[in-house]
């Protein structure tokens, strides 16, 4: 019975799951400017400015391995990575001003190699593809290839977490042809202990920052001066335990909530694993 029960309700969590993917839009993660690409192409291209305001569920970290870094030199995993947004969309334009409120879900299934440098750091290479579709466009297939690094470093009482990425990525343009844009990012979390166990795990907890800076990402636009993202800046709280907690055997090993400062995109970010 409790074998049936479990069952019952791991099933019920990945329809739920699956039923929120199948409800909403669905484009490859990369989410820069990826709200804009929802809203009307009438709005969007007669509009002299745009803002979106988005709440983030970013990297639901799902894979599996088919080679072990913990048994061989180097590992390979599978990917399937799944984001979800909520963005309210505001715009103002000759013929007034608009709002539009809209769900989107990501996933961006890929490969990831897993090559150890030391004891502390991880370099991982990876490639992903998706497919693309907004409200207007066909569907399209986008991807993604680069290469992540992240380390951990013990000060005393400090447990820093440090990373960065860099990738080259092609997406649909607001106005159906193609952009080609690099992305780099770099992020440091650092957290002390609390002094409490959650599950029979110690505690931490902290604060982290994020940089991205991007190069040719920018949405062309008929009569109107393109959308043009160049660097963000992220901040926020974190939470860990060691080991790492989890639920059924996914692992949550960096729990954290910050908020994404932009001029064009801005809005509250959730994560479940350290984005590098």
């Amino acid at each position: 019975m409790m074998d049936s029960s479990k069952r019952l309700r791991r099933s019920g969590a990945a329809a739920m799951l699956l039923s929120v993917c199948a409800a909403m839009p669905v484009l490859a993660h990369d989410q820069a400017l990826e709200p804009l690409l929802f809203t009307g192409r009438a709005d969007t291209t007669a509009a002299s400015d745009v803002k979106a305001q988005t709440v983030t569920l970013y990297r639901l970290p799902l894979a599996f391995h088919l080679r072990d870094v913990d048994s061989h030199a180097w590992g390979l995993r599978i990917t399937f990575p799944v984001s979800m947004s909520s963005v309210r969309l505001e715009g103002v334009s000759s013929a007034g001003g608009f709002v539009r409120k809209l769900g989107i879900a990501a996933v961006a299934p890929g490969f990831e190699l897993e090559i150890p440098v030391g004891a502390r750091m991880l370099i991982r290479p990876f490639g992903e593809v998706g497919i693309g579709k907004s409200q207007e466009s066909e569907t399209e297939a986008i991807y993604g290839v680069g290469i992540r690094a992240s380390a951990f470093h013990d000060v005393r009482r400090l447990h820093l977490t440090y990373g960065g990425a860099v990738a080259g990525r092609k997406t649909p343009a607001l106005v159906g042809t193609y952009e080609r844009y690099a992305s780099f990012e770099a992020g440091i979390d650092a957290q002390v202990p609390l002094g409490f166990s959650l599950a029979n795990k110690p505690a931490r907890g902290g604060i982290y920052t994020i940089g991205r800076a991007f190069d040719g990402l920018e949405l062309q636009r008929d009569g109107q001066p393109p959308f043009v993202l160049r660097r963000q800046l992220e901040a926020g709280v974190s939470f860990s335990t060691e080991p790492d907690l989890r639920i059924w055997k996914i692992p949550l090993r960096w729990l954290a909530a910050g908020y994404q400062f932009g001029h064009i995109v801005s809005g509250v970010r959730i994560y479940v694993a350290f984005p590098f």
